[in-house]
């Protein structure tokens, strides 16, 4: 039954009337949701007799928690190859949190069947290495909640120390299930999906861990110009040192200050670019990485670029285009504004959203696009005076014509909820409806 949902989801989509990039952006996340229930198929299939309907089902979800953290892995590794798949890095981040999850929930019902069904064969080892296998995989996407690394005071590089063992606590689970899972032993086939399960988990891991900071794009820069609007925005311009990268206008990239021996890298959307291959960022000092990047920064310092990364692209949507961004989220859109297929655009309605005028910095660029840009139609919203943008507000704004739309939303995760649920609820379909998941800048 999950395998012919599966299908039909995928056949659904297939006729959908959209860009075939929105398509391939599905096939990630579909891949992953198809492949569990392909291997449960599989295993119901290769079922042996004479084992507890409670052991069988239990070391089912012990199979499929491997299979899902297996899967977080492979999306945590920053391919470059896969990101067309699931519709952009952001997405594939997104994946990784949700397939963690998935694998640390499925631990519950394995635990609980088994010892309703317990295996007298069971040897010590193999119960130890599950038991310490479900532990690290639980406190790691427990210390992975942001609410949670906040009450234990845990640096990011500590986090990250113990996140990188991941790996580590699914290869005992693997382990673990060679040694005990009787359903596993009865068959080679069943051995042999899990093993491919496996090594490729395996693989993404040491891909992570020992290749995936080298065999990145990456490209040496020089900070050129500082500005600071306020106490808490920095603006860059980098200048390259050789051979520049070439984002896509909306793109975002990895950057590490300091040349040799440099903080952590910290993704950044682009601006905008320059003749020469420079980059043009724009910082909000939030962290203390980032309000030490604000203080501290000058003209002449090294920097190392990543990337570029990202699917969020106005050339995805149709002719008529909403776009509304919220604080810092105005950065894609900017370089949108640079972009000359935006001039092919019939019509866009331009939303800003911000705290007050002394807030928007960049409000003059965007007046000066509206007569550059035929179509452009500008709207700013001032929280501090006025009442939030709504769903409601943009549909009236645009005289009720946004049926038809393709809209694009980067800024604060609970604006962007929002108006996507509201905006859904005017019918703009759900292929129409872009939004760039700001939370992970």
């Amino acid at each position: 039954m999950p395998v012919v949902a599966a299908l039909l989801y995928w056949l659904r989509l297939a006729r959908r009337t959209i860009d075939p990039r929105l398509k391939r952006g599905h096939a990630g996340g579909f891949t992953v949701v198809a492949g569990a229930a392909v291997v449960t198929a599989v295993w119901i299939w290769q079922r042996p007799g004479g084992l507890a309907d409670a052991y069988f089902w239990g070391e089912v979800a012990g199979v499929e928690a491997i299979y899902v953290m297996c899967c977080s892995l492979l999306v945590a590794t920053r391919a470059r190859v896969l990101e067309p798949w699931f519709g952009g890095l952001d997405r594939m981040y997104l994946w990784h949190k949700r397939t963690a999850i998935a694998g640390v929930a499925l631990l519950v019902p394995h635990k609980l069947l088994l010892d309703a069904a317990p295996d007298e064969q069971a040897g010590p080892l193999g119960l130890a290495l599950g038991v310490g296998s479900a532990i690290g995989l639980i406190v790691l996407v427990v210390v992975s909640v942001p609410r949670a690394a906040r009450l234990l005071r845990l640096s990011y590089e500590r986090w990250l120390s113990a996140h990188r063992m991941t790996g580590l606590f699914v290869a005992i689970g693997i382990v673990h299930g060679l040694l005990l899972d009787r359903v596993l032993a009865s068959s080679v086939l069943l051995q042999v999906v899990f093993g491919v399960v496996g090594a490729t988990g395996m693989a993404a891991y040491l891909y992570a861990e020992l290749v995936m900071r080298r065999a990145a794009p990456a490209a040496d820069y020089q900070v050129a110009v500082v500005t600071r609007p306020d106490d808490t925005s920095l603006e860059l311009v980098l200048e390259p040192g050789g051979l520049p990268l070439t984002p896509r206008a909306g793109q975002f990239v990895f950057l590490a200050v300091g040349g040799p021996g440099a903080g952590r890298e910290h993704p950044f959307s682009v601006a905008g670019t320059g003749p020469g291959g420079e980059l043009r960022l724009l910082i909000r000092a939030r962290g203390a990485d980032t309000r030490r990047l604000h203080d501290q920064l000058r003209p002449g310092v090294p920097a190392r670029v990543t990337g570029p990364y990202g699917m969020f692209d106005h050339t995805l949507g149709g002719d008529r285009q909403v776009w509304i961004a919220g604080g810092l989220g105005v950065v894609p859109f900017l370089a949108w504004l640079d972009d000359p297929a935006s001039a092919r655009h019939d019509a866009i309605d331009f939303f800003y959203s911000a705290s007050s005028p002394a807030d928007a910095h960049y409000l003059p660029e965007m007046t000066a696009a509206v007569g550059r840009i035929p179509g452009l139609r500008l709207h700013t919203v001032f929280t501090d005076s006025q009442p939030r943008l709504t769903a409601a507000a943009v549909v009236a704004a645009i005289d009720g014509r946004v049926a038809d739309r393709h809209v694009f939303l980067c800024g604060p995760a609970t604006m962007t909820e929002a108006l996507n649920r509201g905006l859904r609820r005017y019918g703009v379909a759900r292929d129409h409806l872009h939004a760039e998941q700001f939370s992970f800048r």
